[in-house]
């Protein structure tokens, strides 16, 4: 069974406003839906009229159960402002045509179609229902006038041979328009997109455990939702209502798009955890970001990466155990404080590689490359100065205590005086000395870079040259 439902009372300006809002009744309804016009839908009501109040025993349980379905509907809409005309029919067109043709409620029984069309005129014939172009159109209505046709029920009577010859198949799915038996399928309207989640508890929850299964329902409705819709999602957000009214908002922000209902619980305990709500847990709401799923291929000589969803819990335990600011992927920052970086989140996505016109062009020549070894922590020292200029060095023991530093200074090329952050606590100023050191072994000279921290007034070794 398919109800058709006419809006009579749509306007040039709130054509839009009606139409969003007919089709979101049409929903509450059926989930098959066809906006067939901006002021007309199809209902696919089959089986739904077991919800209404016929009673099993009555001699048309069919016809009788639809109407009242359709009661309901029309009820509804009544109450929501709409101005609606409705018909229930076995064929979608022939409930179409009755709902725009005839006011209130109007059920058209099987096989009864052109008894309750024939009386309209033919120029309330839907062409558009059979795909026919504008300009056929006219010169279909010309031929009609010119035949005498003013009603449905003159053109269904017709005979299908003479009308295939002059009007071929166009005619021919006409004159089924008008005896009421088209055969076509639905064009459905999309339902909503919906990608959250959410439950209001009846007793509030302040364990971990029980909170795992209510997060592994809602993930498993959230993550089915995107698969039927091809899609993956690359952040969760879970705003968390707790039984003192105040609110816990976590996101989760993920590197690539995933769709994996585990391991979004898993990265969802983790964070709780590290972030324990203040008070037990009344309500919790799950959304998800929809954004178009990863696509990889690996090839036949490439070593296989970890897999992102394993990376990810690796790095949540890691998060958790350390911190979310000390873990990551380093990140220089704009600024002459030495060493100064952040930790990001790891970004998967493989950067373009650097193509040169001539490679042999980048390194001209090998003997002139020199690579600096940066000590870190800095290894602290004693410097003798003399003149200004540093005359002989020895470092202390420490984390790097196996790279001693030790003997007289036979050059030095210096100072190289840097400082900054002058407005905040940690203030940094330094003198900076590249030297050569004659070890007391006889050895060769060791090149490397020393500082003189002028807050602490201190001297470190930040690292040499090879």
């Amino acid at each position: 069974m398919f109800a058709a439902l006419y809006d009579r009372g749509i306007g040039e300006g709130e054509l839009g406003f009606h139409r969003q809002s007919l089709v979101d009744l049409a929903f509450t309804f059926s989930p098959l839906v066809e906006l067939s016009a901006p002021d007309t839908l199809v209902l696919d009501i089959a089986g739904c009229g077991l919800l209404s109040r016929a009673q099993s025993n009555e001699s048309n349980f069919e016809v009788t159960s639809a109407r009242n379905y359709a009661e309901v509907i029309m009820e509804r809409a009544a109450q929501l402002g709409f101005k609606l005309s409705m018909a229930v029919a076995i064929n979608p067109d022939a409930a179409i045509h009755a709902a725009r043709n005839t006011a209130g409620l109007t059920v058209i029984p099987a096989k009864e179609e052109l008894a309750h069309l024939g009386s309209l005129p033919i120029n309330a014939l839907d062409y558009s229902l059979t795909g026919i172009e504008p300009a056929r159109v006219e010169e279909i209505r010309e031929t009609f006038a010119l035949w005498g046709i003013h009603s449905f029920e003159d053109f269904a009577k017709l005979p299908l041979s003479g009308i295939a010859q002059r009007l071929g198949q166009e005619g021919v799915r006409l004159q089924k328009l008008a005896q009421g038996k088209s055969e076509r399928q639905l064009v459905l309207v999309e339902p909503p997109r919906g990608f959250e989640q959410a439950i209001e508890l009846e007793h509030a929850i302040s364990e971990l455990e029980p909170l795992s299964f209510i997060l592994a329902r809602l993930l498993n409705q959230l993550c089915a939702n995107l698969h039927a819709h091809a899609l993956a999602t690359n952040e969760l957000c879970v705003p968390l209502k707790l039984q003192n009214q105040t609110e816990l908002k976590r996101i989760i922000t993920l590197p690539v798009p995933m769709l994996n209902s585990r391991t979004f619980l898993r990265l969802l305990l983790l964070d709780i955890e590290a972030h324990p709500p203040e008070s037990s847990i009344s309500a919790i709401t799950i959304a998800a970001e929809p954004v178009k799923p990863r696509v990889s291929q690996t090839g036949l000589f490439i070593p296989l990466a970890p897999e992102p969803e394993k990376l990810e819990l690796t790095l949540a335990r890691l998060a958790k155990l350390v911190g979310a600011d000390n873990i990551g992927s380093p990140e220089l920052l704009d600024t002459h404080r030495p060493d100064a970086f952040r930790m990001k989140c790891f970004n998967l996505a493989g950067a373009p590689k650097k193509q040169s016109s001539n490679p042999k062009s980048e390194i001209r020549n090998l003997k002139c490359v020199m690579g600096f070894r940066v000590f870190r922590p800095s290894i602290r020292a004693n410097v003798q100065i003399i003149s200004g200029q540093p005359t002989r060095i020895s470092t202390h023991g420490g984390a790097n205590s196996s790279c001693f530093v030790r003997g007289r200074i036979v050059c030095a090329s210096g100072p190289w005086r840097a400082s900054g952050d002058w407005w905040r606590t940690d203030v940094w100023a330094r003198e900076e000395w590249d030297v050569a050191v004659a070890p007391t072994n006889e050895q060769s000279n060791v090149l490397c870079r020393i500082y003189r921290d002028l807050v602490r007034d201190e001297w470190f070794v930040e690292g040499i040259y090879d």
